[in-house]
Formats: C-alpha cells, sequence, structure tokens
C-alpha cells in the first residue's frame, strides 16, 4: 500500500497550468466520456474534495446526496462492480495507486460500453 503522498494520481502532483482550468462542477457524462485518464484522476480528486469541505462544514453524507448526487453523471460509466469502490474511495478520500487504476480501468471499460450503447 503506498502513501498519499507518494501516489501519481495525488491533486497535488497536478501541474499548476492544469489546476482550475475545467469547471468539475458542471460536467455531465457526456462530458466525462471525453475526459483522458488525467482528466478523470482530476476530477475525481475534485469530487472527494468538494465532499470532504461538506462533511468538515458539519453536513452528513446522507444531507449532501439527498440534495445533490455528487456521483450522478459517472453512474452510467462504471462497471457495477467498479461503483462501490468509487463511492467508498470518494466519500473516505481514498486517493492510493492501486484504487486509482481500479477506477480509471473500469471508467475506461466503462466509458467503451457507454459509448457503444449511446451510439
Amino acid at each position: 500500500m503506498c502513501s498519499i503522498s507518494n501516489s501519481q494520481f495525488h491533486s497535488s502532483d497536478i501541474p499548476a497550468k492544469f489546476n482550475g482550468i475545467m469547471d468539475y462542477s458542471k460536467l455531465r457524462t457526456e462530458d466525462i466520456i471525453r475526459l483522458d485518464n488525467k482528466g478523470l484522476s482530476e476530477y475525481i480528486f475534485f469530487i472527494q474534495d468538494d465532499l470532504q469541505s461538506k462533511l468538515s462544514s458539519g453536513r452528513s453524507i446522507d444531507d449532501i446526496i439527498d440534495q445533490e448526487d455528487p456521483f450522478e453523471a459517472l453512474e452510467p460509466l462504471l462497471p457495477q462492480e467498479v461503483y462501490p469502490i468509487l463511492v467508498l474511495a470518494i466519500i473516505n478520500n481514498i486517493r492510493s495507486d492501486t484504487i486509482m487504476e481500479a477506477l480509471l480501468e473500469g471508467f475506461q471499460k466503462g466509458i467503451k460500453q457507454y459509448k457503444k450503447a449511446n451510439s
């Protein structure tokens, strides 16, 4: 198991020129399917950071999900067996290489299936 600070996917490793360019808060499923692995990783980190900020402010996960579903745009893109990994990783702020690699692999598979089903 690697530490967060050594993870090749850690958000602090994203070059400054890429930070803040894309407004991840407004992405829809149709936008997400166009992201490369780096963009997908950045999007997952954005959701994690946003959710952790809301949890830190005292909101419960139930309240957050009732008012807004941070997983809604991602759900159609992930195979059923990978979706729970995403939810747990985001809620628990897990950013290990192993988890990110599993998620990205799942996204690639799911994006291919989504494009095939919607073409």
